[in-house]
């Protein structure tokens, strides 16, 4: 639906352009919001100021009270990035009489409207990534409306009839601004068959032409362009208008050969002039450039003509798929280490990039958007739609996959995304997302970088160093993984270990209500299939999420009970010769491997190293000397680094072979202890991620197994 508002006297070509929108194919339902001017601002003896008012923000007040009361959440206006600069300076400040049509009114209204009114309403411009020659170039392929637009000042004057109104008058800056930035894009007839004449042509308007492309001493006070799009306009129309009155004295100063050009001050905000040269086909590049905006995720390609999905996995996949099957004009290019090591350099040829996780947001040039941002974008329009988000250190899995298990037992309709599950967006390709589901979500502090929503509910299993060399510093990893709660509202829930200072302190910096992991499981522990304290935690955290659900306790008991945990997670592979092999190649962290020790009684030999983040192993090696753990496989990189004490007493093996590996550990674990592979490190150094990692050490596990038994076989 369409909300727009109105004056008494503004209404003629409005009315125009929506008849001619409700008689066509797609039908608009409209709803007219009438703004009345009290008579007495207009008596001039009355002593009030006549002049310029703040329209827009006044729309902007009026339409989102309009949502208010017509149960919309968005109010879009079309304001573009060229409202964003000034006119002129006075008193050391750069005055800007569209101020009410900028970014930044627009995010300080905005801001306003989620703090004092609703955070479920959203004031934005559609149009905001757009300078004004852009959305020219969109607007001429619509023909159909050419005989009922116009930007003329004179169309709008309160003491003026409808039957004395023309739609271009010629002679104001709007009118011959409209006419220069269409003039790129349409012949010179189409042009003259809009505006009635050639306005290059009348030497009346050559002093209006002159301040409009920048070379007079002011920009008008009338809503046209920045100087930079009328001058590459004008360049780029420069064969048809050449000869024309305005070409003549204008086109020379643009020309390449010109002895002038100018630079956009950062200090001043202003153009400043120089002896030079102008460079057109930069400023032509420059114009058409996409610019930052807070356009919706899921609209953010709405009149881009290409856009670049950084990074090509999984994620990246399923993001292609969805931009096709709802932008399916949008010409789609893909940037990946693993195909183009240059692949960042690609950027500037496109309008918007999709980042997957694995990039950093620090590297991108262009505006961007992710999945995760477009995803919740989405859902979170839909009526009862609920999300939890389980981000942590460590647990995130296991806990995001019990409460699912949990809902599904009290069946609820529920869907697990993000990093276990299908990718997010992939739910959305078949656009069937029902009002009351309840998404799970695991989040890793990649996805929550850049987040720019919060779910509803909120869970932190734990926190510690990890992802260093992705977020640079640990200050910077903390503040990625807080954004869980940065948007989070009243009514939204926050849980968390309160026996973990840094999660506690959170606290106080969400409008979201503080729960605790529950006290206890109502279950015996003999009940409970996961294996371990840490995720005693993880089942505590799961049974809170629960009771803010209201789920009956019978169906978490149940759940409980029928949980096996997740692949790779102090996973039991089998007892083969008399020793017990477990995969917990999850563990990726000296926190999470000093866990699994815990847990495991007898451990005679452990698997550890992989890629070097730069961990602080000390600790682990202390608990590896203390639980008496003599038989050490370390992998390269940073297996090396381990043991910075000393290696006595202890029976290494260094190696890049898994298979060498378990072959050392059938050979020197004494029957009735452990192999545990759980490496304290990241797994990349020697396989694609940790589920190779962990299916390599099964595979070699059952391999030699056979092998003993058929050596056996032979022996007997």
């Amino acid at each position: 639906s369409l909300i727009y508002t109105e004056t008494q006297k503004e209404s003629y070509f409005v009315n125009e352009l929506l008849g001619k929108m409700a008689s066509s194919e797609k039908n608009i339902e409209v709803l007219k919001i009438r703004r009345h001017i009290d008579e007495k601002l207009l008596d001039k003896l009355a002593g009030y100021y006549q002049g310029h008012i703040p329209i827009s923000g006044i729309y902007a007040f009026l339409g989102i009270l309009s949502c208010a009361l017509y149960n919309f959440s968005y109010f879009v206006v079309s304001n573009e990035f060229s409202s964003n600069f000034g006119n002129t300076r006075y008193k050391g400040k750069v005055i800007n009489h569209q101020w009410s049509k900028s970014y930044e009114f627009e995010t300080l209204f905005q801001k306003h409207v989620e703090n004092s009114i609703s955070p479920d309403l959203f004031y934005f411009s559609l149009m905001r990534p757009f300078y004004e020659i852009r959305i020219a170039e969109l607007f001429v392929n619509y023909k159909e409306y050419f005989p009922f637009f116009s930007s003329c000042n004179a169309n709008f004057k309160i003491d003026q009839d409808n039957a004395d109104r023309k739609q271009w008058c010629g002679k104001c800056p709007k009118c011959i601004f409209a006419f220069l930035l269409f003039s790129p894009f349409l012949s010179k007839e189409a042009l003259i068959g809009i505006f009635g004449q050639n306005y290059f042509q009348n030497v009346d308007n050559l002093v209006t032409i002159r301040d409009i492309l920048g070379f007079g001493k002011i920009k008008p006070f009338d809503c046209v362009g920045t100087f930079d799009e009328a001058k590459a306009a004008f360049y780029m129309a420069r064969e048809k208008f050449r000869d024309d009155v305005a070409g003549e004295m204008f086109l020379p100063k643009i020309d390449p050969e010109d002895n002038r050009y100018f630079f956009y001050s950062k200090r001043t905000t202003l153009k400043i002039y120089f002896e030079g040269k102008i460079k057109p086909l930069e400023l032509v590049k420059k114009v058409f450039k996409t610019q930052l905006s807070s356009v919706p995720d899921y609209m953010k390609f709405l009149g881009m003509q290409n856009a670049l999905i950084l990074g090509y996995g999984k994620e990246g996949k399923v993001t292609e798929e969805y931009v096709k099957q709802n932008f399916p004009e949008l010409k789609i290019g893909v940037g990946d280490v693993s195909t183009d090591p240059d692949y960042l350099a690609k950027q500037e040829e496109y309008d918007i990039a999709v980042r997957s996780p694995g990039v950093r947001k620090e590297l991108i040039q262009i505006p961007y958007t992710t999945a995760t941002n477009i995803f919740f974008s989405w859902v979170k329009q839909i009526p009862g739609v609920k999300i939890i988000g389980v981000t942590g250190s460590k647990g995130k899995s296991t806990t995001a996959s019990l409460i699912y298990h949990i809902l599904a037992k009290a069946g609820k309709r529920a869907e697990l995304l993000g990093n276990i599950g299908e990718p997010m967006l992939e739910t959305l390709l078949n656009k069937n997302v029902k009002p009351g589901t309840i998404f799970v979500l695991e989040l890793s502090s990649y996805q929550l970088d850049d987040i720019k929503f919060s779910p509803d509910i909120a869970v932190v299993t734990n926190i510690f160093h990890e992802h260093i060399d992705y977020h640079y510093n640990i200050k910077n990893y903390y503040a990625a993984k807080k954004n869980i709660v940065k948007y989070q509202q009243e009514g939204d829930a926050f849980i968390f270990n309160h026996k973990n200072k840094k999660i506690l302190a959170w606290t106080k910096d969400t409008k979201a209500k503080p729960v605790p992991f529950a006290q206890t499981i109502p279950v015996d522990d003999s009940e409970i299939l996961l294996q371990g304290k840490h995720n005693m935690q993880n089942i505590k955290a799961a049974i809170a999420v629960a009771k803010v659900l209201d789920i009956d306790e019978t169906a978490i008991r149940g759940a409980i009970k029928t949980f096996k945990g997740l692949p790779h997670r102090l996973e039991l592979i089998g007892e083969y010769s008399g020793i017990k092999f477990y995969d917990d190649a999850i563990s990726t962290t000296p926190e999470s491997t000093i866990e699994a020790i815990k847990t495991l009684p007898q451990v005679g030999t452990i698997f550890l190293g992989g890629q070097d983040r730069g961990y602080t192993f000390s600790r682990l090696e202390k608990i590896i000397k203390k639980k008496k753990i003599k038989n050490i496989v370390l992998f390269p990189e940073s297996g090396k680094r381990i043991f910075r004490k000393g290696k006595k007493g202890l029976n290494i093996l260094e190696t890049a072979s898994m298979d060498e590996a378990v072959k050392f550990a059938y050979q020197f674990t004494l029957k009735g202890q452990v192999c545990l592979l759980s490496c304290a490190s990241p797994s990349y150094s020697l396989w694609k991620n940790f589920e190779e990692k962990g299916d390599k050490f099964q595979a070699a596990v059952r391999q030699f197994s056979m092998i003993k038994n058929n050596a056996s076989k032979k022996t007997l």
